[in-house]
Formats: structure tokens, C-alpha cells, sequence
């Protein structure tokens, strides 16, 4: 029955790591929809900005400025939110890879190469994660080494 016992943590982390990831995912999409909302808010502060005439009162300018800013500083925390959901992601997907990389390596039995193959279909989703908060921030990708 041991045996067994491992096997089954491992499951467990892994179905649990999958349910984290599609969390994760809805998060990020609800707070993606959040930032539209707020571009949306702030074309529309901008809009009553441009609409200000020389006729205008000090109070409308006044509501004008105070629209911006509060549009402004919603964008600000919708985007702050989904770079922190990103950089989770990444962080999950990495430590759930560690654990399978410790699973590959606690069977002595096999070759490098069935190691091999084994992590790199594992490794898809870490990779994936990681071009997805690079682009975020504008990195730029280096060349692949494999084609």
C-alpha cells in the first residue's frame, strides 16, 4: 500500500495545481475585462476633459480633472492585479514542474533520455507561462536553440 501512497500525492498536487491554473486563468480574464472597463473610463474622462469650454465653470473643469484621475488610478490597480495574476501563474506552473521533475528523478531505473521525454512535454506549460509574462512586460524573446 506504500507504494501507492506517493502516486497518489502526486496526483493530488497535480489535479490541484490544474484547478490553481484554471483559477488563475478566470481571474485573469475578469481582471483583462476589468482593464477594458477601465480604458473605457478614462476615454470617456477624457472626453469631458475635451469637452471643456472657455464658458466653462471651475466646478465642471474640477469634475473633469477628478474623473481622470479616479479613471486613472482604476486602470492603474486593474493592470497592477493582472501582473500579479501573471507573475502567479509563472510561479505555479514553475513549482508544479519542480515537482515533476523530482518524481522523473526518483526513478533510478530509467535512461536520460526517457527523462528526457518525459520533462519536456512536462516543461510545455512553465515555457508557455513564461513567454506570457515576458510579453507583458515587452520582453524580448531570444532565439529558440531548438526548431
Amino acid at each position: 500500500m506504500r507504494p501507492c501512497l506517493p502516486v497518489l500525492a502526486g496526483l493530488l498536487a497535480f489535479s490541484a495545481a490544474a484547478c490553481g491554473t484554471q483559477n488563475l486563468a478566470d481571474k485573469e480574464a475578469r481582471t483583462e475585462a476589468k482593464i477594458c472597463s477601465q480604458l473605457t473610463a478614462v476615454g470617456q474622462a477624457l472626453e469631458q476633459v475635451a469637452a471643456l469650454k472657455p464658458t466653462s465653470t471651475v466646478g465642471e473643469a474640477v469634475a473633469a480633472d477628478r474623473a481622470l484621475a479616479t479613471a486613472l488610478a482604476g486602470l492603474d490597480t486593474a493592470e497592477q492585479t493582472l501582473e500579479a495574476l501573471r507573475l502567479q501563474n509563472f510561479q505555479n506552473q514553475l513549482k508544479t514542474f519542480k515537482g515533476q521533475v523530482a518524481a522523473v528523478a526518483s526513478n533510478k531505473n530509467q535512461t536520460l533520455e526517457q527523462a528526457a521525454v518525459q520533462l519536456k512535454a512536462k516543461s510545455q506549460p512553465v515555457i508557455s507561462a513564461r513567454r506570457q509574462l515576458s510579453s507583458a512586460v515587452k520582453c524580448e524573446e531570444p532565439a529558440a536553440t531548438n526548431p
